[in-house]
C-alpha cells in the first residue's frame, strides 16, 4: 500500500515582515500548541479551501516546527503530490492563530512582535512562503517518507494549469499589495 507521506518543516523562528511590524514565532515547549495539528488538521493549497491531505503528526524540536503530512488519492492531491516528488513544490506555509504576543523595539521605527502562545491550523503548499527557511527538503526528522517514482511524459494540459496558477498566484499577489498600501494610506491619514 503506498502511504503518500512526505516529512517537512513547516515553521521557525525566522523573523517575518508584517504590515504592523516583525513577527517571530516563539518554538519554545510552552509557547506552540500542536493539538489542532496533532488532530488530523488539513494540508491545503494555499492557504485556500482546496484541501489534498492531512497532517498525520507534528512536532516542535530545535525550536523548528515539524510535520509528517499524507496526501489524498484525489485528482488534486495527486498533482500536488506529483509536483513535490517532482521537486517541483517545496514551499510550505503554516496557517496559525496567535493567542498572545510579547512586544519589544528593534528601534523607534520598529517593533517586534513575539508570537508566545500560538496555535498552527492548517499546513499548506505555496508557492511562495513567508518563512523561507521550511518546506519540504529543509527538514532532517527521521520519518519514513514514501514516494511513488512518476515518469510522465510531456502534457499540454499541465503546461495550461502550470501557466493558469501563475496568473492566479500574480493576481492574488496583485490583490495584497493593493490591500496592503490602501491599508498603510488609511493608517497614515
Amino acid at each position: 500500500m503506498e502511504k503518500r507521506t512526505v516529512a517537512l518543516s513547516f515553521s521557525s523562528e525566522e523573523p517575518v515582515e508584517r504590515w504592523f511590524g516583525t513577527e517571530i514565532l516563539d518554538h519554545s515547549e510552552t509557547s506552540v500548541d500542536l493539538s489542532r495539528l496533532n488532530d488530523g488538521a488539513a494540508v491545503l493549497v494555499d492557504h485556500e479551501g482546496d484541501q489534498v491531505g492531512v497532517v498525520e503528526d507534528a512536532e516542535v524540536k530545535d525550536r523548528k516546527g515539524f510535520a509528517l503530512i499524507r496526501f489524498s488519492k484525489g485528482n488534486r492531491a495527486s498533482e500536488v503530490f506529483n509536483d513535490i516528488v517532482d521537486e517541483i513544490r517545496r514551499n510550505i506555509s503554516v496557517g496559525y492563530i496567535i493567542k498572545s504576543f510579547e512586544i519589544t523595539e528593534a528601534d523607534k521605527e520598529n517593533k517586534i512582535y513575539r508570537a508566545t502562545e500560538w496555535m498552527p491550523v492548517e499546513l499548506s503548499v505555496v508557492g511562495v512562503p513567508a518563512d523561507a527557511t521550511v518546506g519540504v527538503g529543509r527538514d532532517y526528522r527521521d520519518f519514513e517518507t514514501v514516494v511513488k517514482e512518476v515518469k510522465k511524459p510531456e502534457n499540454p494540459e499541465a503546461k495550461r494549469l502550470l501557466k493558469e496558477n501563475e496568473e492566479k498566484l500574480s493576481a492574488r499577489l496583485n490583490k495584497i499589495k493593493f490591500f496592503t498600501n490602501d491599508y498603510r494610506k488609511q493608517k497614515s491619514c
